[in-house]
């Protein structure tokens, strides 16, 4: 073989491992539901990712954009805030966003309507809540006949909500007024103005709460009830065709909550940028209480966490009772990063 012969071989077998001889789509030796831990996936796959609310049950994924940890698994995120799980639920179904994260029940209500929503993952397993009641309440069993507000109809603050009363022995639908008030932060403005005398709050966003003297009755969070209320969902037809994404994407997640725990003042500078906060004690204890006692390393959806939000839609809506929750929870993007030890 002449010299010349043998570099036009070379040149060509060079030529074919870059053009992906024997790898994926994107030129990597192994797909990305098969990446190691610690490794980097190739950039970048565009995703429109949207949240809720201004919630710490989001600081996970804001955590995971903010630190470049989605760009390290192949992805370039376009993070969006909406107003509201059902206008986020809304948005997924008309294909404004690929990926939403909001309450399991806005998701439970979609399907039941003939949508055909997944879950792969639950940022927020328990309630993370705490239950602030005004000046001069000290039981539950004071609320009667007062006014409790939540953010929308059917939505997580509302199955929380309804869960605590029922747990304390009242009846949501007769003992107390429920009233919608139309996101998180209206939440808190009604309880500071007096015009609820009730609510679900959670740390940072409840330190006005307390400078008020409002008292957190009941902590939800340390009961362990297992909730539906922060899904990490799409649509059907999306994960079917794009499963490397929503695998990256999920390992994305599972990374940032691991390097969170180890992270405190990376962590809470995140959350203080997303709430607009510079009050250190607050957001410590927005960390000590999210760390501790709401996020788990793998955050698997589970059908358990759905209890409540089928009992109480289902009282007003048949179709509710009708939805296979097993059929709308996909866990094997968080199998999979379970199997490679991404959450530690």
């Amino acid at each position: 073989m002449t010299k010349t012969l043998a570099a036009l071989v070379a040149l060509l077998a060079i030529l074919a491992t870059a053009c992906g001889g024997g790898a994926g789509p994107s030129g990597a030796s192994s797909s990305p539901t098969q990446a190691a831990a610690g490794s980097t996936r190739p950039c970048c796959t565009k995703v429109t990712a949207a949240y809720s609310n201004i919630s710490a049950d989001d600081w996970i994924p804001w955590y995971a954009f903010e630190k470049g940890i989605f760009k390290d698994n192949g992805l370039e995120v376009d993070l969006q805030s909406i107003n509201g799980g059902a206008q986020t639920s809304a948005a997924l179904l008309s294909n404004s966003i690929q990926i939403g994260q909001f309450g399991g029940s806005e998701a439970l209500s979609a399907n039941a309507g003939g949508g055909d929503l997944v879950i792969v993952a639950n940022l927020a397993p328990v309630y993370p809540y705490k239950l602030y009641v005004q000046k001069g309440i000290t039981s539950i069993q004071q609320l009667k006949g007062k006014k409790v507000g939540v953010s929308n109809a059917g939505g997580s603050s509302d199955i929380a909500t309804r869960a605590a009363l029922k747990a304390a022995g009242l009846d949501p639908d007769k003992d107390v007024d429920i009233l919608a008030v139309g996101s998180h932060a209206n939440r808190t403005a009604a309880l500071l103005a007096g015009t609820i005398d009730a609510g679900v709050d959670d740390p940072p966003e409840d330190l006005e709460l307390v400078k008020a003297g409002l008292t957190p009755l009941v902590d939800l969070a340390s009961q362990k009830l297992p909730a539906a209320n922060t899904g990490v969902i799409m649509q059907r037809t999306f994960l079917n065709a794009n499963k490397d994404t929503v695998q990256a994407y999920v390992d994305s997640l599972t990374i940032a909550r691991l390097k969170m725990k180890s992270d405190k003042a990376g962590a809470v500078a995140v959350l203080g940028k997303y709430f607009k906060l510079d009050n250190q004690d607050a957001l410590n204890n927005a960390y000590d209480f999210f760390m501790n006692e709401v996020t788990v390393p793998y955050l698997f959806p589970e059908v358990t966490q759905f209890k409540d939000a089928i009992e109480i839609l289902g009282k007003t809506n048949d179709k509710i009772k009708t939805v296979d929750i097993s059929k709308m929870l996909d866990r094997t993007f968080m199998q999979s990063a379970q199997d490679r030890k991404l959450g530690g």
